[in-house]
């Protein structure tokens, strides 16, 4: 069970790739499956079954859902960093089970 979250965004094709490039670049993170829209971070030092971090691009943004952390951010100043330079709009939510 972790924090999940709704960062809803509109985000051009180019972003979308740009994103998912910036994601590939981390070290902690990995694709859930090769091209697909969705990765796992797993921050120094984590080797249980559960990573720190699932994100995953779909239509209307990005689903987050963070197992250590009741921040939506954490772990993610890149991704964050990238939307704020990019003057892209966002609205954070909680999503309720």
């Amino acid at each position: 069970m972790g924090f999940e979250f709704r960062i809803a965004a509109r985000l051009t094709p180019g972003q979308r790739q740009h994103i998912a490039q910036l994601l590939d670049t981390l070290p902690q993170a990995r694709r859930r499956h090769d091209g697909g829209p969705a990765w796992e971070l797993r921050m120094a030092g984590n080797t249980g079954a559960m990573p720190n971090v699932d994100v995953a691009l779909d239509a209307g943004g990005l689903s987050v859902c963070q197992y250590g952390a009741a921040d939506a951010w954490h772990g993610l100043p890149a991704l964050r960093g990238y939307l704020d330079a990019q003057d892209v709009a966002y609205a954070v939510e909680e999503v309720d089970d």
